[in-house]
């Protein structure tokens, strides 16, 4: 059965490379990442050392998906035609702030994953099923809430850092080969190594942040928060796609350039859960 890890740069889903690259888990057959257009500076300086890692360590093949841009498509004009993928809020006139449904996930991060294993990896065509294959996330002991059951049969989702794997059919059992961590587990095994740890990834608009992540975004990387504040002020008008309030990336509901941060609210909003890849 393949053996794919789901790339997604951050602290679980990049040792789970680098141990499997080492010997230290069994042998993936491949890594993945999905470039959704705009992770942050930091990530993509992650990513260049870790393909000059690569190289230089054997370690296993790393293939990088860029072929469909979320950043692009939420500045372009037409994006404010259909639904806003991302999880933004919104702003009532009686005071409620509301969440918007977030569909970035699963089309530009699991389906152009799906599409390539299948067209690229298999060579199948477009409705024929992928043979079972195993999907590796960097899910550790203290996030095991989670884990979740694959939608698709084909699917075999494995948590090495969790201790598990589920199956279509809702089953899960005890992954034999494991190695439970946490998340902590994890990060100390980077500096015992001294190997530098990954920062956290994600796309530089994702509402999914703390206060202390906009700022910092704010002060270190200033192109980065310059390309959330465009995206903020695309989506703010989005009722060609049925949204009736205004919306933003801010839980605040202000715009995302005049908040002034809380550097003491280190707690993201709101909980992703695990499918981006970590």
């Amino acid at each position: 059965m393949l053996k794919i890890i789901l790339l997604g740069l951050g602290v679980q889903s990049t040792a789970l490379y680098l141990m499997s690259s080492m010997g230290m888990l069994p042998k993936a057959d491949m890594a993945i990442f999905v470039d959704t257009g705009k992770e942050g500076t930091g990530t993509y300086q992650y990513l260049h050392f870790l393909q000059n890692w690569q190289a230089c360590n054997n370690g296993l093949p790393l293939t990088v998906l860029a072929g469909k841009n979320l950043y692009q498509d939420l500045l372009h004009p037409s994006y404010s035609e259909r639904p806003t993928s991302i999880p933004a809020f919104t702003y009532s006139p009686d005071g409620t702030i509301g969440m918007l449904r977030r569909q970035c996930t699963s089309e530009y991060k699991i389906k152009v994953m799906d599409d390539y294993i299948r067209d690229t990896i298999y060579g199948l065509p477009k409705y024929a099923r992928r043979p079972e294959t195993e999907l590796w996330y960097g899910i550790t002991t203290d996030e095991i809430e989670r884990l979740s059951i694959p939608r698709e049969a084909w699917k075999v989702n494995c948590y090495p850092f969790a201790g598990y794997y589920t199956t279509h059919g809702g089953a899960t059992e005890a992954l034999l080969w494991a190695r439970p961590m946490s998340r902590q587990d994890v990060i100390h095994w980077y500096v015992l190594r001294e190997l530098p740890v990954p920062p956290k990834s994600a796309c530089v608009f994702c509402p999914y942040q703390s206060d202390a992540s906009w700022a910092r975004r704010k002060k270190l990387f200033p192109e980065d928060f310059a390309a959330a504040v465009a995206v903020d002020k695309a989506i703010r008008n989005s009722t060609r796609a049925g949204v009736l309030y205004p919306v933003f990336l801010h839980r605040s509901c202000k715009p995302l350039e005049s908040v002034e941060f809380d550097s003491r609210g280190d707690k993201d909003w709101g909980e992703c859960s695990g499918t981006c890849h970590v």
